[in-house]
């Protein structure tokens, strides 16, 4: 691994509180169907997900890779905010940039777009091998439609 991999990967620090750790079940590689409908047109494409701890562990980072997408690849780096008890992410592609605030609601991680107001990614049933996530659109009538769905499915080493 080089110098700046070396630097920007690390372990879990005591720098986000346990209790506020939510998205310690996440870090790992994931095989992913990615899920959405485009002008009435339903599109499933498989691809991976990688989640890893960075910086000092105050963060964690990842990469979505879908080979057969439009952008391929997707970043996003989600940084715990102590004094909000929540992550703000800046989630970026080749096309876009946008920022997200994250909080938990149950079960749930909320990421409500700072930039773009009612669009919200929503991760959900976050078990140790699984988990699903939604890119949303709070309507007009506040009503939510799903823009796409992601499975996940862990690695198997």
């Amino acid at each position: 691994m080089d110098r700046f991999a070396t630097a920007l990967v690390s372990k879990y620090t005591l720098k986000i509180p346990p209790e506020h750790d939510w998205f310690a079940p996440l870090v790992g590689d994931w095989d992913i169907r990615y899920i959405d409908s485009k002008d009435g047109m339903r599109r499933e494409v498989k691809g991976e997900w990688l989640f890893r701890r960075v910086l000092n562990g105050t963060g964690i980072e990842d990469l979505l890779l879908c080979p057969s997408l439009n952008p391929e690849c997707i970043m996003t780096i989600r940084m715990y905010h102590a004094e909000g008890k929540c992550y703000d992410a800046t989630y970026t592609c080749e096309k876009a940039m946008c920022r997200f605030r994250f909080v938990k609601e149950g079960a749930r991680l909320i990421g409500t777009n700072l930039d773009v107001p009612g669009e919200m990614q929503i991760f959900s049933d976050i078990r140790a091998d699984y988990f699903k996530w939604n890119r949303v659109t709070v309507l007009e009538d506040r009503t939510q439609r799903v823009d796409c769905t992601i499975y996940a499915s862990r690695k198997r080493e």
